[in-house]
């Protein structure tokens, strides 16, 4: 079995810094470190970027790489001093399929499979979708792998199972060929940095991207509305942000004197952001949408009481195990729920069963043997 797995969808930054900070590029991170650990390296190949290569030679030494290089795109990179990517262009224009086609690989992985990161070739495919969300924005135009009967379909929870079936109006046939296989959830918060503005300071954390559909600013007035009941900061941190959104944050906590009480962090480092998921008092995500929801997954594993919405697949991938608002844009039933968890807060014994749960739940290791017997499938 040769299986070749497209990595071009790694962010240029990540790449850069050599870490990893998209949910995307830590999910395949997670399962190509999993198939490593059982000795299956050999049986794959990844396709990286060339302005990738150094990264994945030392993240994921075991594995072979195909390096994607094209003179034409190299020489615009270089003379506009890295602004020009070429991702797209490598894609669009037939140098990746080319490329994929003539190393004899007996079927393709796609990772994170949406409109842009697709390409059809005459290799079986087999196609990850986390959400469907840009599909809900900006149409089904370049999603036709969907319906293809030759791309074999997983997803990572059954929620977005059921919004491609139901959007894309699927026959109860090709319904039941789209299979379930969770992100997994493993990382090493061991190594640790202190935040020092923090440091002997009890703090509410939200850890999400500063976008529209991660809901923010409903938090902000929640913690709003309990700030003088109780003694917390409220915390948030993301690794993306979108400038409208950060700015009418910037501006809610100026208007309602908040600086001395709310932190805007960006872009911590991963010791940073393992001191932050160990050290709060309460986790909260009023995310709006989510293909998964990993990041109340690794509080609760952590130990961390959490609450959450109930929206799309959140209840689904915490279990059902966390709390729960039935309004997510509700901000005076979320203050009321962060005020009694604060003062009436789960105990170390439940909140063990919950992270033993949810670990054994998202463990690397069956996550990715699922994987490979859908590639055995494949080439059986």
């Amino acid at each position: 079995m040769q299986i070749a797995i497209d990595c071009t969808f790694f962010g240029h930054n990540e790449a850069k810094a050599k870490k990893l900070s998209l949910s995307t590029s830590i999910f395949t991170a997670d399962i190509l470190d999993a198939f490593s650990k059982q000795n299956l390296s050999h049986e794959f190949t990844l396709l990286v970027n060339y302005n990738h290569e150094q990264f994945f030679r030392e993240r994921f030494p075991d594995f072979k790489l195909t390096v994607l290089k094209f003179f034409p795109l190299t020489m615009v990179n270089k003379l506009t001093k890295g602004k020009f990517k070429g991702t797209k262009y490598l894609k669009k224009l037939g140098f990746f399929r080319r490329a994929v086609e003539k190393k004899g690989f007996d079927a393709i992985w796609f990772p994170y499979c949406v409109d842009y990161t697709f390409v059809r070739t005459s290799l079986p495919a087999l196609c990850t979708i986390h959400d469907i969300y840009p599909v809900h924005r900006n149409g089904k135009s370049g999603w036709g792998f969907i319906t293809d009967s030759k791309c074999m379909l997983t997803t990572v929870s059954d929620y977005t199972k059921n919004d491609i079936i139901k959007t894309f109006g699927l026959t109860n046939e090709r319904a039941a060929e789209i299979t379930k296989i969770p992100n997994s959830i493993v990382f090493d918060v061991s190594k640790q940095a202190e935040i020092a503005e923090l440091a002997n300071k009890k703090y509410i954390l939200d850890l999400n991207a500063y976008i529209e559909k991660k809901n923010p600013m409903t938090l902000l007035k929640a913690f709003n509305l309990i700030k003088e009941n109780i003694e917390e900061t409220l915390v948030f941190c993301g690794g993306y942000k979108d400038e409208g959104v950060f700015e009418a944050m910037k501006t809610f906590v100026s208007q309602n004197n908040l600086a001395n009480r709310v932190q805007l962090l960006f872009r911590v480092t991963d010791e940073e952001r393992n001191w932050l998921l160990t050290h709060a008092s309460l986790f909260v995500t009023p995310s709006l949408f989510e293909g998964f929801g990993r990041t109340p997954v690794e509080a609760a594993i952590c130990k961390i009481p959490v609450i959450s919405t109930k929206e799309t697949s959140l209840y689904e991938a915490t279990l059902g195990l966390c709390n729960y608002v039935e309004n997510a844009k509700d901000e005076g039933e979320l203050a009321c729920l962060i005020l009694k968890k604060l003062q009436e807060p789960d105990s170390e014994n439940k909140l063990s069963e919950i992270a033993g749960i949810l670990k054994e739940n998202y463990a690397p290791k069956q996550l990715a043997n699922s994987y490979i017997k859908i590639f055995k499938n494949y080439t059986d």
